[in-house]
């Protein structure tokens, strides 16, 4: 499908946030369900007219490896949210700086401008992102592993 976003591949994610885990690794990945019992985070980004226009969503495994990871929280502590599915308050505020970073993978030097409006858990969608997802949006899917605390899905979604 065509979408008013770029859509990036795995050398841009690799790019983008290998800046944040040395040695990422990034390749092509399974499609994921985005629905409230996953455990699943959803970043919404917004056109400049403030519409939902574009996502990033995480599985429970990459919210928990990525979030804990940023601060260097100790690997026990990602698989004990991943397997209970909660974030810590500190976790979910560096999913949002991951989620803030991601924006990047939408853009290039000739799209529209977008911004992260909101990260949402899967169990809290508001209508417009359960909507968003609805729409049939473009979507590519990446597993990425996060040395040192394991592997999760990143799909990015655009209309």
């Amino acid at each position: 499908m065509a979408t008013n976003y770029p859509m990036p591949d795995a050398a841009k994610v690799k790019l983008m946030l290998g800046l944040l885990f040395d040695g990422l690794d990034v390749k092509p990945g399974k499609k994921f369900e985005i629905v409230p019992p996953s455990g699943s985070w959803i970043g919404v980004y917004v056109a400049d007219d403030g519409k939902p226009v574009a996502a990033c969503a995480v599985d429970v495994a990459l919210a928990a490896n990525s979030s804990a990871a940023l601060s260097m929280l100790p690997p026990g502590v990602a698989k004990d949210a991943a397997k209970t599915k909660e974030l810590t308050d500190v976790m979910v505020a560096n999913l949002q700086e991951i989620m803030n970073i991601c924006s990047r993978l939408l853009m290039n030097d000739s799209s529209a401008h977008l911004r992260l409006d909101k990260v949402y858990p899967s169990k809290a969608m508001p209508p417009q992102v359960t909507a968003l997802l609805g729409a049939n949006p473009g979507r590519v899917d990446f597993e990425l592993n996060v040395p040192k605390y394991g592997a999760g899905t990143l799909a990015v979604l655009s209309t």
